[in-house]
């Protein structure tokens, strides 16, 4: 109950039992004086406890909506740790929450109609944007970092219609600023793994230019196991250690051999250090070899015994292998690639990763269109 509420309700309370002292039946007016006193003191006291309460915890719910905005560790997340900042601070106050990592270009979805305006006043601004329809007001909050390239993500709730403003405004805002911190922090965060995927890809291209035809494979692989592990709804961490292991999968394999190289996974898994967080990358390299029904190598693991990311990548690997690898005379055409691979469902690969083969396979086409000739170019370079 509202702390306005029990002052009304204690001040009824009070005048009750003050009438029937004073009707008689209690003779004595000092009782009944002090005893209506003590309502109205007790009835005050109440409602400023309840206010306490209220306040506490709207600020309890505003300190950890805080804490959870620092655990965002890139701009999905962060867009996730501020929906339920939102939620959290407005609780019992919002009817619509929505946070968005851009406005949007085209035109909004029905369930952005209401705030289309405000988001193009945002767009160009960076105060609380804020319009009142009907019995509801409406409010686009956006963040920006303040980088050179800014990126924007806005805030947008609406609530019922309030004459005397937003009082949980300055939070907001305080949120807003945190997030805008941890925008630049991001932001530096992708620059720099940007440039450590850039110098990573010259390493790898290096190295397969010793070795006659294999130019380019590992990143064709790391790109079909990409579309692969997103199309299997793989995680944040899985997708990056995925991408790594993809790129690096071959870097056991130092010299041009003839036949199986059953060494090369366990040299490549070897490079790794031994600590978790370069669990996921190590397996993956290590069991990329491993076949479904366990006639694989090195240690023949077989079905979901194998690392799930080594299974995408066994994948991946063998179908660059049948586009682009082999010898041009005994190149297969992305259909025909996924046909053999079908083939070997069950026995050599996981039928869930085949399946987002043949569901992916469109996508895996048009992107690797397009690498081919970014990589013609940098050979040329």
């Amino acid at each position: 109950m509202q702390h306005r509420h029990i002052v009304i309700s204690g001040f009824i309370i009070t005048a009750l039992l003050a009438a029937v002292i004073l009707s008689g039946w209690l003779p004595d007016w000092a009782i009944a004086l002090f005893i209506l006193g003590a309502g109205v003191g007790l009835t005050y006291l109440l409602a400023l406890i309840s206010r306490q309460q209220e306040y506490l915890t709207h600020q309890q719910a505003f300190v950890r909506a805080l804490q959870d905005l620092h655990k965002a560790d890139s701009y999905q997340s962060l867009v996730k740790h501020l929906e339920m900042a939102l939620h959290r601070v407005l609780a019992g106050e919002a009817t619509a929450v929505k946070v968005l990592e851009s406005a949007p270009s085209a035109p909004p979805e029905a369930d952005l109609c209401g705030w289309a305006d405000l988001l193009e006043r945002a767009d160009a601004s960076s105060d609380l944007q804020m319009i009142t329809k009907e019995d509801e007001d409406w409010y686009v909050l956006p963040v920006q970092d303040s980088s050179a390239q800014p990126r924007k993500i806005f805030l947008c709730w609406k609530q019922k219609h309030n004459p005397a403003g937003l009082a949980v405004q300055g939070n907001l805002k305080i949120i807003a600023a945190t997030a805008s911190q941890i925008l630049v922090r991001l932001n530096k965060q992708q620059h720099y793994e940007e440039f450590l995927n850039q110098l990573l890809h010259s390493a790898v291209k290096a190295g397969e230019d010793q070795v006659p035809g294999f130019s380019g494979h590992s990143q064709r692989v790391a790109l079909i196991a990409g579309i692969l592990g997103q199309q299997l709804g793989l995680d944040e961490r899985e997708s990056r250690d995925l991408h790594y292991a993809a790129l690096l999968h071959d870097i056991g394999r130092n010299r041009p051999v003839q036949g199986v190289d059953e060494d090369h996974p366990g040299k490549g898994a070897q490079a790794f250090p031994a600590g978790d967080e370069w669990s996921l990358i190590r397996e993956a390299i290590q069991y990329h070899h491993e076949r479904y029904d366990g006639s694989g190598f090195p240690e023949g693991k077989k079905m979901t015994d194998i690392p799930l990311l080594a299974r995408i990548l066994a994948v991946a690997d063998i179908f660059d292998g049948l586009t682009a690898l082999a010898p041009e005379e005994h190149r297969l055409s992305p259909e025909l690639a996924y046909q053999v691979i079908q083939k070997a469902t069950g026995s050599g690969f996981d039928p869930l990763v085949v399946v987002a083969l043949k569901e992916s396979l469109a996508m895996i086409q048009e992107e690797l269109t397009v690498l081919t000739p970014m990589a013609a170019r940098d050979v040329e370079n």
